[in-house]
């Protein structure tokens, strides 16, 4: 079956409360020894698969879980085992046809041995509370990981929805996202573990991943769709930066994944009553907090090999002029987990809305974009700054769309468009990034003469990016037309 689950860490300054408070609350604890197994060169994991075999005070359970399409939704197969084991296979599965075709998608075959990977040892304190109509169980998990003599520490809770609605789930949780500060997190003890075997320091960096919407689908359903893609290219990156084991590509990932939000709640912001207000104003304001680190990671990566080509004296970005952001804490932050706990519930749960032409509504809004992206072409290079970003953003916004809504309109015709907005896309970006670099490195010059030189050039490479960014906005207006 299915289950709901959404996992927190507890951060040092809160655990002592929050265990004097859960033990008020008289739980039933529970030893939990886990065993984790894999084939040689970890298919499972590959599949995002985990088989673990757990004494759970004295009876040992064989589990199977697999993602499912919802990120915070995964297969659960349990079998109680009548003696203690001396190894793990898939015997269990192979007269379970939605469990057998899980492994066989992963691994071909149910022939594979399996070989143990890791352990865990965890003291488990469980109890179940009522919230309005719905039944919630509360584990609160103090433990560790463990692979030969290297250990990692677990130290979370975790709210199942037993029954009931996500809405009550997300209601029940936030007032202890507030008193606790605690923070979302999408890792399973399983992914811990692996990161711990594999000796890796950052978790894997989340890409934006495939979305499948259907001609049935009313508007609602749609932007529910979006919203849930775009959360599990969100999430995995979020809890990367707040677990403090990023790099730039995750911060770089975590921004196109708001940026793309954004997006769609603008084109979809006339059509549905169900997007909250606050929302695009608090997902701009992490996205433009997230701006300066990644906005300096960027310019290091694209800006220092172009000034080292042209021969320039300095080939480093100017030191930080103010502390910069803590995006960790950003991320942390019961003002962000409360926004993407109530993204979550609004990708998850039933809407009433029984708009219909949805498709006919979405035209028209992909039109207007693409009608505002032509007039600007007319006389982009009178335009002033300010407007040239708005032109770039408005690109952005249409691609985005467009990926959005492509599994709705032949697969040729889409290609050849994102193929014709692709260049000018990134000259845009280009040209825009200059403007970074400009505004780093002009107070600059007053400690580092070297400087004027970094700035002469920016300067002359605008000049060059704006002509090829008005040729490549006149291209697209003459010559690619809407396929919708």
């Amino acid at each position: 079956m299915a289950e709901i689950e959404l996992k927190f860490q507890i951060p040092p300054q809160s655990r002592v409360q929050f265990e004097q408070d859960i033990q008020k609350l008289q739980p039933t604890r529970h030893r939990l020894c886990a065993r984790y197994f894999d084939t040689e060169t970890q298919q499972l994991q590959q599949h995002q698969i985990a088989l673990r075999q757990r004494l759970e005070d004295q009876q040992w359970i064989q589990t199977l879980k697999a993602a499912t399409e919802h990120h915070f939704e995964r297969f659960e197969l349990e079998h109680e085992l009548k003696s203690p084991p001396e190894h793990c296979d898939f015997q269990l599965y192979r007269k379970h046809k939605p469990a057998k075709k899980i492994l066989k998608q992963a691994l071909g075959d149910l022939e594979t041995p399996l070989i143990l990977q890791f352990e865990t040892d965890v003291a488990r304190y469980v109890l179940t509370e009522s919230h309005l109509d719905s039944q919630i169980e509360i584990a609160f998990d103090v433990g560790e990981i463990r692979h030969n003599n290297q250990t990692i520490d677990i130290y979370e809770v975790e709210f199942e929805l037993k029954s009931g609605q996500l809405s009550e789930l997300i209601d029940f949780i936030q007032p202890w996202v507030q008193r606790y500060a605690l923070w979302l997190d999408t890792r399973s003890k399983s992914e811990r573990g692996y990161t711990l075997l594999q000796e890796e320091e950052n978790l894997p960096v989340q890409y934006q991943l495939p979305l499948v919407l259907e001609q049935k689908d009313q508007i609602s359903t749609i932007l529910q769709k979006i919203v849930a893609n775009c959360l599990a290219h969100l999430f995995p990156n979020a809890t990367a930066i707040a677990a403090e084991t990023y790099n730039s590509d995750h911060v770089h990932q975590a921004r196109v994944a708001i940026r793309r939000l954004r997006s769609a709640f603008k084109i979809f912001q006339s059509v549905t009553e169900h997007v909250q207000p606050e929302w695009q104003e608090q997902l701009r304001d992490i996205f433009q907090q997230l701006g300066s680190t990644r906005d300096r990671d960027a310019l290091a990566e694209s800006l220092i090999p172009q000034l080292e080509k042209a021969g320039s004296p300095l080939l480093k970005l100017p030191p930080h002029s103010q502390k910069p952001p803590d995006i960790s804490a950003l991320f942390r932050s019961p003002a962000t987990v409360t926004l993407m706990l109530q993204l979550l519930c609004f990708s998850l749960e039933e809407m009433q809305d029984k708009t219909r032409s949805s498709h006919k509504i979405l035209r028209k809004g992909l039109s207007k974009l693409h009608q505002q992206i032509c007039e600007d072409a007319k006389n982009y290079q009178e335009l002033d700054i300010e407007s040239r970003h708005r032109t770039r953003k408005r690109v952005k916004r249409l691609r985005y769309n467009v990926e959005f809504l492509q599994s709705l309109f032949p697969e040729k015709e889409v290609k050849a468009y994102l193929k014709a907005l692709k260049p000018l896309q990134e000259s845009l970006g280009h040209y825009n990034d200059l403007f970074v670099a400009q505004e780093l490195f002009r107070p600059y010059v007053k400690q580092q003469g070297k400087a004027w030189f970094v700035l002469g050039w920016i300067s002359a490479e605008q000049q060059r990016l704006s002509s090829e960014a008005a040729e490549r906005l006149q291209q697209f207006a003459e010559n690619t037309k809407p396929f919708w």
